[in-house]
């Protein structure tokens, strides 16, 4: 087995301005940082990655790697990066620390840019708590609630959390998985990237220590389709089917 882990002077303030500056960390690079991230032990294959984006393979990864640890590089140009014997630098291993064996390569999040990762996930949900609300969802948040209903905050806050919205949405893109609608082709330029997030987890099984999964508990939905879901409290294969047996009759 071959490692890894050739040590890199960046603190953990110093990623987090990095993950903050959108000329460094484009939004292509934040998903793939946090989808390694989410992963057990925050490692992952180039392989199992792709699998999760809905990518042909993981061969992109790399030159897309690349130009992050150019631009990474531009932006601090003191510090000595990991090389191969050649002297050329080993872009993929700037974020990331690794482990070679059997024919895979295993990437796991340098721990400095992990808590980097941490904060900046807490800093944006904070930041973001109010985007993609429904106006009942907006008033919710200021009224008091009593026993189930906080079971429904909770759900509307792992749906509006902003990272894990982006990653549901790589894997599956914006075309809402009831009716099948598209906002862009209907509405052109301006209904390009709209659509809301559903979680797919009973209410029963939210409580304060659960962690959303963007790949298993979310799927995108037009706001028609989320506001029945919700109303009905059907999954979204039920919904489905009740609107396919209206078109039939």
């Amino acid at each position: 087995m071959k490692v890894y882990n050739d040590p890199l002077d960046i603190s953990v303030h110093q990623w987090l301005q990095l993950l903050k500056d959108p000329e460094v960390f484009r939004t292509e690079d934040i998903v793939l940082i946090l989808t390694v991230y989410k992963q057990k032990d925050s490692k992952a294959t180039g392989r199992q990655v792709a699998k999760l984006l809905n990518r042909v393979d993981h061969r992109g990864f790399n030159s897309q790697l690349g130009r992050l640890g150019r631009r990474i590089r531009k932006r601090l140009p003191g510090i000595t990066f990991p090389q191969r014997e050649d002297g050329t630098i080993r872009w993929w291993h700037i974020p990331f620390l690794g482990e070679e064996y059997r024919n895979q390569c295993f990437w796991q999040v340098r721990p400095e840019l992990k808590e980097a990762v941490r904060l900046y996930e807490f800093e944006e949900e904070t930041e973001q708590k109010e985007m993609f609300l429904m106006p009942e969802e907006q008033e919710l948040d200021h009224m008091e609630l009593y026993e189930g209903s906080k079971k429904l905050v909770a759900v509307n806050r792992y749906e509006r959390n902003a990272k894990a919205r982006q990653l549901c949405l790589s894997k599956y893109g914006y075309r809402c998985s009831v009716c099948d609608f598209d906002f862009e082709e209907f509405y052109g330029r301006i209904g390009k990237h709209f659509i809301e997030v559903h979680h797919l987890k009973p209410l029963s099984e939210i409580n304060e220590e659960y962690k959303v999964n963007p790949f298993e508990d979310l799927r995108p939905v037009c706001p028609n389709c989320h506001a029945m879901l919700h109303k009905a409290n059907v999954s979204i294969e039920e919904l489905r089917r009740m609107i396919s047996t209206r078109s039939l009759r």
